[in-house]
């Protein structure tokens, strides 16, 4: 575990540290162990009570690390990705100053020195001086321990281009010319609070608030009586004040208030508080704006030095050797390695592009000129031999274009175009070869579909004729029948007779054309039987009801009865109709019949 305290510098190795979450532990800085238990002897103390605050952080350009400054003048290391702070140097940040070194070395060539100035000093920078020295890409503009006119990283780069003549960018606003929006807001705000006499955070503030207001409220009209500074004047120049003093963006006012922090255009101790407190908000984000607009600016500075350098950048230009023609350039100077690395190799990459893509288009051409000039031959096939036909070839200047040993594998390549044009082509012969047997097949079958659809309809067409015949001759039969009940009425007519009459029907019901004549015969057979066995069982009725036990039993003078003589029974039947419908010879055989069934009927009783 690594600390996040400032080591103590007495003799004892062991110093004493708080974790975020107030836990106490110990570190040995010559062993470099961490524990949580109090070292035997241990007595130095840390004064917990300090407030630690980070007042400075300084990215160190092609590494990860930051160099971080608190308020109280410490130092320490902190890794952006990793999340760990060191006290000690660590080695990417060790090897990374030895490149540096390095690349001084390489630049000891005399540069021309560029002196840049403020209203309060003047500060000589070289531009052949690295980045991280002179307030660079990655060099915090304004730090805690800088001096009163000390350049911002957008004043440098600034400088530098224009020096070398290259136009700056509009995105890159003076930094000491006008006023940010984010600082005129704050100007308002803080006029509103002194209008309304805001009050401090403490009485002290209150009573010095008071005491100021009133010593400088003659000093103040009188001041704009004589045309002196507006407020908003006022606020900018206390604004600049800070920056030049190399105020911090995480500072504190209690911090600063010893380094005399006064203003007299400004008198309100409260006033002076409240546009500190603004200043320090804001100037964080102005200073990524100033390193964005920085960055940007020796982006596009580079990208002209790259323009202006073209003709000195081919497909095998490298890093270094752009270094040595190009690296005093102060566009040059002005973007980090990594940065400048990037910008040239993407150039370098699209040049080597277009040349792989000219070659490519040459190559091409040359081989669709030798391809052409087989196959204007004619004669050429896909069993030709090269070594038969490259003597005829000789003569043709695109035979010449082509390198000795390309010549044989672009003809073999020629073949196999042949070959795959006679496949291609044997390949849509038997695909038209097959579409037709395809056609002719869906003909047949079309031809055959219909054929089956016509004999349906036919044998539809016969079935609705059977059926329309049947319908008619069921109409026709009953008729018929109508007409045999209506006229045919004696069970003993016959066909012969009955065929006339039958004939004579006004509608026609005889003749009906659905029916046959033997039809016609047979129905009226059948209707005669059917009389014939109505007088059948009329006549069974009437022996029924005439031939019965009582009249058996009454004998007549000559002792016979109905069920032994004929004659007997025939005298009491003939009254009735129903005996003379019946024909004569079967008359008495019913009887007989009846007879029998009644004395097997008495017989079957009396046992």
């Amino acid at each position: 575990m690594k600390g996040n305290g400032a080591p103590n510098e007495a003799s004892d190795a062991w110093t004493a540290h708080k974790t975020d979450t107030g836990v106490t532990y110990y570190y040995n800085a010559v062993s470099r162990v961490s524990t949580y238990e109090k070292p035997p002897g241990f007595k130095s103390e840390m004064n917990f009570g300090a407030s630690y605050l980070l007042i400075c952080r300084e990215n160190l350009a092609g590494t990860h690390w930051a160099l971080v400054t608190t308020n109280d003048g410490k130092k320490y290391y902190y890794n952006n990705i990793t999340k760990v702070s060191s006290w000690q140097v660590p080695n990417e940040v060790v090897e990374w100053r030895k490149k540096q070194d390095d690349v001084l070395k390489e630049q000891a060539m005399p540069a021309p020195q560029a002196n840049v100035s403020t209203d309060t000093g003047s500060t000589t920078v070289s531009l052949s001086t690295p980045a991280i020295t002179t307030g660079g890409r990655d060099a915090l503009a304004l730090r805690g321990t800088s001096m009163p006119g000390t350049s911002s990283a957008l004043d440098l780069i600034k400088k530098k281009l224009q020096d070398s003549g290259s136009p700056v960018t509009s995105s890159l606003a003076p930094v000491s010319s006008g006023v940010p929006t984010s600082e005129s807001n704050g100007s308002k705000a803080v006029e509103a609070a002194t209008a309304k006499g805001m009050p401090s955070e403490s009485s002290k503030d209150k009573l010095k608030d008071t005491n100021e207001d009133g010593n400088m409220s003659d000093s103040s009209s009188d001041t704009e009586e004589d045309n002196g500074p507006t407020k908003e004047e006022c606020i900018v120049q206390f604004k600049e004040m800070l920056k030049e003093r190399g105020v911090a963006p995480f500072s504190k006012w209690e911090k600063e208030l010893p380094n005399s922090i006064l203003f007299q255009a400004i008198p309100s101790h409260s006033a002076r508080r409240s546009l500190f407190e603004h200043y320090v908000k804001t100037r964080a984000e102005e200073e990524r704006k100033e390193k964005r607009a920085a960055q940007k600016a020796a982006v596009d500075g580079f990208k002209q030095l790259l323009e202006e350098a073209s003709e000195d950048i081919d497909q095998y230009t490298d890093y270094y050797t752009f270094r040595k023609k190009w690296g005093n350039d102060p566009r040059f100077e002005a973007l980090d390695r990594k940065d400048r690395e990037h910008l040239l190799n993407e150039r370098v990459l699209n040049l080597r592009k277009a040349a792989r893509e000219k070659a490519q288009a040459e190559r091409s051409a040359v081989a669709a000129g030798f391809k052409s000039m087989l196959r204007e031959r004619g004669d050429i096939t896909v069993h030709s031999r090269w070594s038969r036909v490259k003597d005829s070839l000789r003569n043709d200047p695109r035979y010449k274009t082509i390198k000795h040993e390309d010549r044989e594998a672009l003809f073999n390549e020629y073949l196999s175009d042949l070959k795959a044009a006679d496949q291609e082509a044997e390949r849509e012969m038997k695909a038209k070869r097959d579409e037709q047997v395809l056609n002719l097949i869906f003909k047949e079958r079309l031809k055959e579909r219909e054929r089956e659809l016509r004999k349906r309809k036919e044998r539809e067409e016969q079935e609705m004729d059977r059926v329309r015949l049947k319908v008619r001759r069921k109409e026709a039969t009953s008729s018929f029948q109508a007409l045999l009940v209506e006229t045919i009425k004696d069970p003993q007519a016959s066909w012969t007779e009955s065929k006339t009459r039958l004939e004579k029907d006004p509608q026609g019901r005889a003749t009906h054309p659905d029916l046959d004549p033997s039809e016609t015969e047979r129905l009226f057979r059948e209707h005669v039987k059917m009389l014939q066995e109505r007088c059948v069982q009329d006549y069974k009725a009437l022996l029924a009801e005439v031939i019965t036990v009582e009249a058996a039993a009454d004998k007549m003078e000559d002792g016979k009865t109905v069920l032994d003589s004929w004659s007997t029974a025939k005298r009491l039947l003939k009254a009735d109709p129903r005996y003379n419908k019946i024909h004569r010879k079967e008359r008495e055989s019913l009887w007989r019949r009846h007879a029998d069934e009644m004395i097997e009927e008495a017989k079957s009783r009396s046992k």
